[in-house]
């Protein structure tokens, strides 16, 4: 298998008109993704396909991935086959379940050389990203020379705009034929650090896979965001903020499964594969914790803040 590597990033990108036309413009617009590059190639090398994976959210967005990677090295070509493939069976794959049901915001989108190839609801999706893709796609040096592009793009249609480009690595993946490597940025309330896991295989019924590493990956993602909503919601309850029947009980008490089905995941994923963690791999259960009591702080201190308002206006004696 030749050697994979890619990266996952949380993009921003502020675009600022420079020059409204009337106080009524908008002048500040905001594109929010995160952004995943599949160099994909064949076992013999003769076949290979990129293709650029935007989505709402992260573990969203290296499941298709996975999706994409498994079904180009069993059946070759995505763009060069007598039957298509299947993105909505793929994107049905990769939401089924809770997301589905919980997230009406989630949206994906599937470009090759800058053109869609799939996309999901479009109305959730900032159309400026295409823009930049297609910029992308004309700019093979870097892709931040593509936010110039795309500004001498809007200068040309009329439009004098400034773009500003935030962004931060989610994930790293690196897999060979003998090992994959992946490095997960864990981003909590309070700090940010990084844990990293080597997979390897001596079976030669159950070879190692781009899917295998991206899948697990998702799967760490998923369950990190899951324990920070959780371990929220839970002190919302405890403070009587919101009640047992109330929509956000309700999605965290799915959330709570949704996290026993993803540590059942990574389970298999440890079965089937010899995997080392440096350091360990996050426990969930104490994800879930530090989330609690996060959402205790920042509870108490609005608390606290408005007895001291009320207070000072005499609405509390």
């Amino acid at each position: 298998m030749p050697d994979f590597n890619a990266t996952l990033l949380r993009e921003k990108f502020i675009i600022r008109d420079t020059m409204p036309s009337h106080l009524t413009d908008q002048e500040l617009v905001v594109a929010l993704s995160n952004r995943l590059v599949l160099p994909l190639q064949s076992r013999n090398k003769e076949t290979q396909e990129t293709f650029v994976v935007r989505a709402q959210n992260m573990h969203s967005c290296v499941r298709l991935g996975a999706q994409i990677a498994r079904d180009f090295q069993v059946n070759g070509s995505l763009l060069n086959r007598p039957l298509p493939f299947n993105w909505e069976q793929a994107w049905h794959t990769v939401t089924k379940g809770y997301e589905e049901t919980w997230n009406k915001r989630q949206w994906a989108c599937v470009y090759h050389n800058g053109k869609i190839i799939y996309e999901t609801e479009k109305e959730n999706r900032h159309l400026f990203l295409d823009v930049i893709e297609q910029c992308d796609a004309r700019n093979k040096d870097t892709y931040d020379r593509s936010l110039a592009i795309a500004e001498d793009a809007f200068k040309h249609a009329g439009k004098l705009v400034t773009i500003q480009h935030d962004s931060n690595i989610a994930l790293i993946v690196n897999v060979s034929k003998e090992e994959g490597k992946c490095g997960i940025i864990l981003r909590g309330p309070d700090k940010t650090t990084t844990f990293n896991f080597t997979v390897r295989t001596d079976s030669v019924d159950h070879p190692l896979e781009i899917s295998h590493c991206l899948s697990a990956a998702a799967a760490f993602l998923e369950g990190i965001q899951l324990a920070f909503f959780i371990g929220m919601t839970r002190q919302k309850l405890a403070y009587e903020l919101i009640s047992d029947s109330s929509e956000e009980a309700l999605r965290a008490h799915d959330a709570a499964g949704q996290l026993s089905r993803v540590k059942k995941a990574i389970g298999q994923f440890e079965e089937m594969f010899t995997v080392h963690y440096r350091p360990e791999a996050p426990d969930f259960n104490d994800l879930t914790k530090e989330a609690s009591a996060y959402a205790r702080k920042i509870l108490n201190a609005e608390i606290v803040s408005k007895i001291e308002d009320g207070e000072k206006t005499g609405w509390i004696a």
